[in-house]
């Protein structure tokens, strides 16, 4: 809490409202910690479905750890992510409990830097501190990162990247050599995000290759196209040394293996494109950004019976239906202003509902967990004001000219 308070106050550094921003922040994290609680009453071994497999691989990598055994030679399952919380219990001791509170900071991390993109973006302070806030307490995003998750580091990494890239082209006050640095810290980010979900690599680079060079047609900067360059050649690499190396039983893929066995990386390949044929395209898509509706929501297993829960669920659905009206206002704001950056943001949201909705099991449990990943970047688009002023302008300039 400390911690969340210090960087709080470097980030947003002599902006108005920052202290009280920053106890609404302290108070999302405290809820993440009583979350937490809760959720573990039955006993850490217990509870859980992914956390908890996480949490006993964890386990046996201290185990490793501590035996001797080197990082780079350990033997585990799953993704890096177990590596971390395995690090962590060796050198702290195994305790599910700070594992989760860990997430918990990198959950409210997250809610500073997509505030740090409003403010970047130049929008009002007060619409920039209400998207963090907004970020930070919506129910889905505490129970997603109160646990021993990976998804805490993937929202992580997802808005830091934006952000980082976002400064690279728009702070003219960055050295060259920060500006590399920065470069350079993309990439890192972007090949760890692919260990943790395999498709990142492409809703990412590709995300930010349109970003770029739109912005390099807009502005003729060569900058952009520097940066486009060493973000193209770096995803070239992870994908033959990473992408093609883990396609293999990659858990999330819903892969046909009844027909072939899937022996090779061919037939990997196309049993995903066979998956994707055999499917109402239009239904996914839909499912992906609707689901679960609300009369599916009280057969969520992790919520069934529980009240309280399915209320809450039913109202955040209700809430993310309204923001997605909204965020129509948003986008065509985007495309009128011509703002590479946001187009780009766009970009990665289509493509990483679009490569979801198409390779994911058709459960609304699922698309609901895989859908809070863009759930940050999408709330850069929920608001119709600027929109609105824009048209006016628009055509305020257009009878000013006749």
């Amino acid at each position: 809490m400390a911690v969340t308070a210090i960087v709080g106050m470097l980030i947003f550094k002599g902006r108005p409202n920052r202290i009280r921003f920053i106890v609404l922040a302290e108070l999302a994290l405290v809820i993440r910690f009583i979350f937490t609680f809760v959720i573990y009453s039955n006993g850490t071994e217990y509870s859980g479905t992914d956390g908890l497999i996480y949490h006993q691989v964890a386990i046996d990598i201290a185990d490793q750890l501590r035996s001797g055994i080197p990082v780079w030679k350990l033997d585990y399952e799953y993704t890096w992510y177990t590596v971390l919380i395995g690090i962590q219990y060796a050198v702290f001791g195994v305790n599910r409990y700070a594992a989760s509170f860990v997430n918990s900071f990198v959950s409210i991390l997250t809610g500073f830097y997509i505030t740090a993109i409003a403010r970047e973006l130049k929008f009002k302070d007060r619409r920039s501190f209400l998207t963090g806030t907004i970020y930070m307490f919506i129910p889905s995003m505490i129970v997603w990162t109160a646990d021993t998750r990976k998804e805490s580091l993937i929202f992580f990494f997802i808005v830091v990247i934006w952000y980082m890239a976002l400064k690279v082209i728009m702070d003219r006050r960055l050295s060259a050599i920060k500006q590399g640095l920065f470069i350079i810290g993309i990439c890192i980010l972007i090949w760890l995000s692919t260990l943790l979900r395999i498709y990142m690599l492409y809703t990412l680079s590709g995300a930010l290759f349109i970003y770029l060079m739109l912005y390099y047609i807009k502005t003729e900067r060569k900058l952009a196209l520097i940066f486009c360059f060493i973000v193209l050649a770096c995803s070239l690499l992870i994908n033959f040394t990473t992408v093609r190396k883990n396609m293999r039983d990659y858990h999330a893929l819903s892969m046909d293996r009844s027909k072939s066995g899937d022996e090779d990386l061919d037939e990997e390949l196309s049993s995903i494109f066979n998956t994707i044929m055999e499917k109402d395209i239009a239904a996914s898509i839909n499912g992906f950004l609707t689901k679960p509706h609300l009369e599916d929501v009280p057969y969520i297993t992790d919520i069934a019976a529980n009240t309280m829960a399915i209320i809450i669920v039913k109202i955040e659905m209700l809430l993310w239906y309204l923001g997605l009206v909204i965020s129509v206002f948003g986008i065509m704001y985007a495309f009128i202003r011509w703002d590479p950056y946001l187009i780009g943001v766009l970009a990665f949201i289509v493509s990483y509902g679009l490569i979801n909705a198409l390779i994911c099991e058709d459960v609304p449990d699922t698309y609901y967990r895989y859908r809070a990943a863009i759930i940050a970047p999408t709330m850069l688009f929920v608001d119709y004001k600027l929109f609105f002023r824009e048209l006016k302008a628009l055509i305020a300039g257009n009878i000013h000219t006749r």
